[in-house]
């Protein structure tokens, strides 16, 4: 048996997940928390280095162990979450023939409602952004087409130019689960025509018009970079609530229901395969004291 077997196969996992599937920091962060803990317990407790070794018991004692320390629901099914996803790729590689987390469950909860945005916080959000340079008319591109369209992060990563018809002001998304049109606001018109001219500029023979947010290379921006700058500029604002950019999309399916849209055609609009993932804002205009102190929603 190798004694850090396990370890190592660990360390390969979250190579895999951040290079080769590139996910996000944050993800990244809870697979090293998790599976570090996992492989604490699985060696003081269970004498266990070997994958081929860890059985569904084990699994559950670790759990239990986890239990005892009165770990929250949400915190719960996140280790379990990231248990599955790390057995899934120890099975895919051929590491392991059975995966034991096959029938481990979670305890139930009712999901916490989404952290959304204030038009004020909105507000302090652009201000802080410096839009004298491309980089900066890039990044206020990208709060106003998050914040007016609804439209994921991977799908805004994957926009190419053509894609936008201004005068309409709307966008065909296809880079996401439901291929859809959305629209988008007279700001985000305003700041896409002053980013493309700004960007042919600067990267000249490097501008390619499929390519819509790139980097300072000039290739296209990653999940990873766009989080680090939505999370720089919360700061920078002094935002108090952890953010990202997925906040301007629940910011978005609040906002609209807020101001009368239709639970269906919301559903449309930021392409949710089914309305149970839509209706989660409608506690917002079933509690409108949910909303207090969002002054001009």
């Amino acid at each position: 048996m190798e004694p850090f077997l396990l370890e190592k196969l660990i360390k390969d996992f979250i190579y895999f997940e951040e290079f080769g599937d590139g996910k996000s920091l944050n993800t990244i962060k809870s697979f090293k928390k998790d599976l570090g803990q996992l492989r604490d317990y699985l060696s003081k407790k269970e004498n266990i280095n070997n994958p081929k070794d860890i059985k569904e018991m084990a699994l559950r004692g670790f759990l239990v162990e986890l239990q005892k320390e009165n770990i929250g629901k949400r915190s719960l099914n996140r280790k379990i979450s990231s248990l599955r996803t790390f057995f899934k790729y120890l099975k895919n590689q051929g590491y392991i023939e059975k995966n034991p987390t096959i029938l481990l469950t979670g305890p139930a909860f009712k999901a916490d409602l989404p952290e959304i945005l204030t038009k004020e916080e909105i507000d302090r959000i652009r201000e802080v952004i410096d839009i004298e340079k491309t980089n900066g008319i890039r990044d206020r591109l990208i709060v106003e087409l998050l914040y007016s369209s609804g439209i994921r992060t991977s799908e805004l990563l994957s926009l190419g130019e053509s894609l936008f018809d201004l005068e309409k002001r709307q966008l065909r998304v296809t880079g996401g689960k439901q291929p859809r049109i959305v629209f988008f606001s007279e700001r985000t018109r305003e700041y896409f025509k002053r980013y493309v001219e700004s960007k042919k500029k600067k990267y000249r023979a490097k501008y390619t018009a499929d390519i819509l947010f790139v980097n300072g290379s000039g290739t296209r921006l990653s999940d990873r970079s766009l989080r680090r700058i939505i999370e720089r500029y919360a700061k920078k604002a002094e935002i108090q609530k952890e953010i990202s950019p997925h906040t301007f999309r629940h910011t978005f399916g609040v906002y609209m229901l807020t101001h009368g849209m239709g639970l269906m055609h919301l559903q449309e609009l930021m392409g949710h395969v089914s309305v149970e993932s839509t209706k989660i804002y409608e506690e917002f205009v079933n509690k409108p004291k949910i909303l207090k102190g969002y002054n001009n929603y």
